[in-house]
Formats: structure tokens, sequence, C-alpha cells
């Protein structure tokens, strides 16, 4: 019985893998999440490629009147895109829901049924710099009617000199038990 020449090589990279496993989970943190983009530019850090593109797309979806904001959220949600709603939230709502978004792989909402005929049923100037607007929407499926909801979403202007742009600070909706709720939502039971 001769010696199987392939041994010495599966036992070599099996312990590469059991260190590399072992090294890997006794040196990770829980819980531990890699900074966002925009916690590296507040700490002076370089950016991927990546997240310099993403920068650039979120800047260039900076908007000047509070009612756009509103609307790209709602492109964004009747595209399923996580990326144009999560660029229309505040530093703050960012923060609180990245990690939401990441699970979803920046794909919000479902296939059925969907949400169409958005409306604005009412606008409110709340101060100079934030406004509050309630949004109703239907829910459909190819199969019928599942009725409706309401958003009420308040729209802040940032202050910041020289970065003058609304972003939508808090949604609000009612809950619907065939409604996908977006990361960003407080649903109210």
């Amino acid at each position: 019985m001769g010696l199987d020449k392939r041994k010495p090589l599966l036992l070599v990279f099996f312990s590469i893998l059991i260190c590399g496993l072992y090294f890997g989970t006794v040196n990770a943190k829980t819980n531990d999440t890699p900074p966002s983009f925009e916690e590296k530019i507040t700490e002076g850090k370089q950016l991927t490629p990546l997240e310099s593109q993403l920068m650039s797309f979120i800047n260039g979806l900076m908007v000047t009147e509070p009612k756009q904001a509103v609307e790209l959220w709602i492109l964004g949600v009747n595209n399923r895109s996580g990326a144009v709603q999560y660029a229309m939230l505040s530093p703050a709502l960012r923060k609180q829901s990245r990690s939401k978004f990441e699970e979803t792989h920046w794909i919000t909402g479902q296939s059925s049924p969907w949400v169409s005929n958005f409306r604005f049923t009412k606008v409110e100037k709340l101060s100079e710099s934030k406004m509050r607007y309630t949004v109703k929407y239907d829910l459909w499926a190819s199969y019928g009617d599942f009725g409706g909801g309401e958003k009420i979403i308040i729209v802040e202007k940032n202050l910041e000199p020289f970065k003058e742009y609304w972003f939508i600070s808090s949604i609000t909706t009612k809950f619907n038990p065939w409604e996908a709720f977006t990361p960003a939502e407080t649903v109210l039971k």
C-alpha cells in the first residue's frame, strides 16, 4: 500500500482553511460594520472608486425644491431603487436605515402588489426650512385592487452654507398587511 501523494496536499489545505476560519472568527468584532462613505469623508479617509461614484450620484440628486425630494423618493419607490430613495434622505435617516438597505441589496418593495398613482393630497409649510407632504397611493396587483395607503413625509432644508438642498427627514406610514415598506419608513400599526 503506497502513500497517496494528494493526502499531504489536502492536509495542508485543510490546515490553512481551519487557521483562516479560526483567526477570522477570533479577530472579528460582533456587529462590526464598515464605515459608510459619509463617515469616511467626515474622518478625512480616502474613498474607493465605487464610493466616489456613489457620492457623486447622491450629490447629483440634491434638489433645490422640497417637492422634488418627495418626487424623486417616489420615483425610487416606483422603480424599487433603494439607492434613489437613500439619496433623498437626511444624513440621520441614512445612517439609521443604511444597514436595512444593504440587507436587501438596495432593492425595495415587492413585485405584487405594487404602489401606483401617487398623489399629493396636502402640503403644509411648517417653517422656512421644513415642509410636510401628505401623499396617497394605490396598491395594485394583476389580479386586483389591494386598497391604498397614505404617507406623511417631512422634508427639511440643509442650511449649511454652499450646501443648501432639501432632504427627507421623516416618512410615516399606516400599516397595511399587503404593502412592503421601505427601510426608512416609520410604520404605525
